[in-house]
C-alpha cells in the first residue's frame, strides 16, 4: 500500500513538472518566421530567435533580402504583432514595452512625418505623449519615420483583426500562445484609448 502511494505521488509530480515544462516551453519559444501579408500575398517577412532572448535581442523585417527596419527584444519588451499596409511601405506594430503597449508605424512613404506624436491619437495628453517619447527607443536600423498611427490607420487594422480570415490574422501573431491577443490588439488600437496599458473595463 505504501508503495502504491508512492507511484501515485510520483506519477503526480511527473505530470505537474511536465504540464509546466509545457507551459514555460510555448512563452519562450516564439515563431522563428512570420509572413506580413496584405491581400493573401507576402510583402514582408520577420524574423526572430527562436527562444525568446533574456536581453540583447531584436525581430527584424525583411523585404526581399533588404533588412527595413529591425524591433528591440528582450524577455520582457518585444513585438505582439505587425501589420503591413497595402502600399508596402507602411507597417503599423503592436509592441509590449514592459510597463505599456506601444502602437506605432514605420513609414517609408514620402509623405510621412519625421514627428512622432504629429497624430491626435490617442486622445489623451498624457498618453499620446508617453507612447509618442517611448516608440523611438525601440525601433532600430531603419531609414523610415517612426510616428503615432493616424485615425483611418487604426480603423483599418482593427477592421481587419475582426474581419473574416481569422486564419490569417492568428497566422500573423508574433506568439505562439494566442490567448485573447485579439482583444488585446483591438484594445491598444482603440480610438479612444486613454492608458499606456489598455485593460478591460
Amino acid at each position: 500500500m505504501k508503495q502504491s502511494w508512492q507511484t501515485i505521488i510520483v506519477t503526480i509530480l511527473l505530470v505537474v513538472v511536465c504540464l509546466v515544462l509545457l507551459v514555460v516551453g510555448l512563452v519562450l519559444v516564439q515563431k522563428p518566421y512570420v509572413s506580413l501579408m496584405v491581400n493573401g500575398k507576402v510583402v514582408a517577412i520577420a524574423k526572430r530567435p527562436f527562444i525568446q532572448p533574456i536581453r540583447n535581442g531584436a525581430t527584424d523585417v525583411y523585404v526581399e533580402k533588404e533588412k527595413i527596419f529591425s524591433l528591440w527584444q528582450d524577455f520582457f519588451d518585444f513585438p505582439c504583432f505587425i501589420y503591413p499596409f497595402a502600399d508596402g511601405k507602411r507597417f503599423l506594430c503592436d509592441y509590449d514595452d514592459d510597463t505599456s503597449l506601444l502602437d506605432f508605424v514605420v513609414d517609408f512613404s514620402a509623405r510621412g512625418t519625421n514627428t512622432p506624436n504629429s497624430s491626435p491619437w490617442p486622445p489623451d495628453d498624457y498618453t499620446r505623449t508617453y507612447l509618442a517619447s517611448r516608440i523611438t527607443n525601440v525601433v532600430m536600423n531603419t531609414k523610415g519615420i517612426v510616428r503615432l498611427p493616424t485615425y483611418a490607420e487604426l480603423r483599418e487594422v482593427s477592421n481587419y483583426l475582426t474581419g473574416e480570415n481569422p486564419a490569417a490574422v492568428k497566422a500573423g501573431y508574433f506568439q505562439l500562445l494566442d490567448f485573447g491577443t485579439k482583444e488585446g490588439l483591438l484594445l491598444d488600437l482603440a480610438t479612444n484609448r486613454q492608458s499606456v496599458w489598455p485593460t478591460t473595463k
